[in-house]
């Protein structure tokens, strides 16, 4: 896989359809280095720029997923299976804080640059812009809730300004504060945009390859994103959440995401992600055997959007027959989707490794092929433009999920299991598993995931009564994160949120993540991100110290800011 960093991707627009050519985005960073420059932009194109600066991180993609979360949370495996260490090694992780703090591009400084841009416009014109600035705000909260989430303490009230006459040295806001102006952002936003201006409103138009710049899709994203934000606060402060949950839910139903068109979903053509050289190719990552039996036993219909079978078909088995590799008679498996062990120490068994992890060989179209026991990750799910086993290389669509409608019925889901709101768990349970087979069975035939199936509507319902799915108030939060957990494949650091929230999946629960063991000793799973140790050379040495020392304070902050398996404030016990 080329680890190679992609320095550049721009945007044009085209009858609203987002194509890639060129690097005319490199235009931006002379602009965002000298502010008078920005005066001949349009304060929309800088949205976009924010946008593609969120999603286009094939560093992000690579090392922060593939290498790191989606192995911790058992959603994939190294090839032959996780290293004795893989829960200790986080080189290249995290590529967020940088994304939204480079001084170039950055995605707070450029998201900022929209209100400087518009207060340069003659008086008159400004009023045109009270919904775009709004709309900013929200994608701004997000990224930086994003960054917070897992780093803590972060420069935010006095961020994004030094260009503008701000410090070059922002003091450390707390994860605490963060929050809670984030939500109060939120909700001045949703009521602002919620308000009739009497000035015409320039929209963003393709500019914003979310909701079209849809003002009304734009309340439902921001009262979606105050909801996650308060779900963090489940065990730090149980009475915010109950606040903020009852709030956002008491909305009107036109405020709330409702479908999964209202999804919060950036949508690309497949040449976003590059060639099969690019960073995005997820094709080395081994499907889990915890997952996919779990998928395979409850006879969940994504099984074959998120996993490949095996390539033990029947005409391969006839070639290994042939080759003397086969006794006579051997048929094909009912059951050709097979995970691997995700505790190293499993995976180094002498029987797994035998069964498991040493494939037979075939001479196919001229070369050596392995045929092997084990199913990988869809490729195409994460990267439309991945070439099939021909060579002929995607041509359909990616998907990247902020907050999915599914994600939304679990997040009510939830409150309602433990009694925070009264709204029916069930309900909002079935709903988001309902939305969750939709989303991925559109997806999948979009992204042309190969040898996927579409689901029936017969297959939808079977699964919502299999006895490891059928609702149960018994264990509702069980079986409300399980499927969350199944939902987040595509956005795996929600699937690690959910299980730092609630402890759950766990060894014990409907679907069970064994407990990952090296060497006879149990492997920790990290909770945050390393975070750097103050140079006294850095300009800002006093305020980051400062954070770090009043982080310490919390228990559970770990060792030493370096100790991923240390947790930042919203993580408790």
């Amino acid at each position: 896989m080329n680890i190679s960093y992609k320095k550049c991707v721009s945007g044009l627009l085209m009858a609203g359809t987002l194509v890639f050519s060129g690097c005319q985005k490199e235009a931006f960073i002379e602009t965002n280095i000298n502010p008078e420059g920005l005066t001949s932009v349009p304060p929309a194109n800088q949205f976009l720029n924010a946008t593609l600066g969120i999603h286009n991180q094939d560093f992000e993609a690579f090392y922060d997923y593939y290498q790191r979360i989606m192995p911790w949370m058992q959603y994939s495996t190294a090839v032959n299976g996780n290293g004795q260490n893989f829960t200790q090694v986080y080189d290249n992780f995290s590529q967020r804080y940088g994304r939204l703090y480079s001084n170039s591009n950055g995605v707070g400084n450029t998201l900022a640059d929209i209100e400087k841009l518009v207060e340069q416009l003659p008086a008159e014109e400004q009023p045109r812009y009270v919904h775009m600035i709004r709309i900013a705000r929200i994608l701004k909260a997000y990224y930086t809730f994003y960054v917070s989430d897992i780093y803590g303490s972060i420069p935010y009230s006095e961020a994004f300004q030094a260009r503008y006459g701000g410090t070059l040295t922002p003091k450390y806001d707390t994860q605490q504060t963060i929050f809670t102006t984030l939500d109060t952002e939120l909700k001045e936003a949703v009521a602002t945009l919620k308000t009739a201006q009497p000035a015409t409103q320039v929209a963003l138009g393709t500019n914003d390859q979310y909701y079209g710049g849809n003002t009304q899709q734009w309340v439902k994203a921001a009262n979606a994103l105050r909801l996650k934000i308060g779900m963090r606060l489940a065990k730090r402060d149980p009475a915010r959440l109950k606040t903020i949950a009852q709030e956002v839910l008491s909305s009107p139903a036109t405020d709330l995401m409702s479908s999964n068109t209202d999804g919060w979903v950036f949508v690309t053509p497949a040449s976003f992600t590059g060639d099969g050289a690019s960073n995005w190719n997820a094709s080395g990552l081994r499907a889990s055997k915890p997952l996919v039996d779990f998928m395979w036993d409850s006879q969940d219909p994504r099984i074959d959007a998120f996993f490949t079978p095996n390539i033990y078909s029947q005409a391969n088995i006839d070639l290994l027959i042939a080759d003397k590799q086969l006794p006579a008679g051997t048929k094909e498996s009912a059951r050709r989707y097979i995970g691997g062990f995700t505790s190293p120490d499993a995976a180094r068994l002498p029987q797994n490794v035998l069964h498991y992890y040493t494939p037979r060989y075939l001479t196919l179209s001229g070369s050596r092929t392995a045929i092997d026991t084990l199913s990988y990750v869809q490729p195409r799910l994460f990267q439309a433009s991945y070439a099939d086993a021909s060579g002929t290389a995607g041509t359909g669509k990616n998907y990247f999920p902020v907050i999915t409608y599914a994600d939304f019925c679990f997040m009510r889901a939830e409150l309602g299991a433990q009694a925070i709101t009264g709204e029916s768990a069930k309900t909002w349970y079935e709903s988001g598993v309902l939305a969750s087979l939709d989303w991925y069975d559109m997806v999948a035939q979009s992204a042309q995931v190969t040898s996927y199936t579409p689901m029936t509507a017969a297959e939808k319902t079977a699964y919502l009564t299999n006895p490891k799915v059928a609702f149960n108030a018994a264990k509702a939060m069980d079986l409300i994160a399980s499927q969350e957990y199944v939902n987040f494949l595509r956005q795996p650091t929600e699937g690690w949120a959910t299980w730092k929230r609630t402890g759950l999946p766990n060894a014990t629960s409907t679907l069970a993540l064994p407990t990952l063991i090296s060497n006879g000793a149990t492997l920790i799973i990290p909770r945050r991100a390393p975070l750097p140790l103050p140079n006294v050379n850095d300009p800002n040495y006093a305020n980051r110290k400062a954070a770090l020392d009043e982080m310490a304070k919390e228990a559970g902050f770990g060792r030493d800011p370096q100790d991923a398996t240390g947790r930042v404030w919203w993580d408790r016990p």
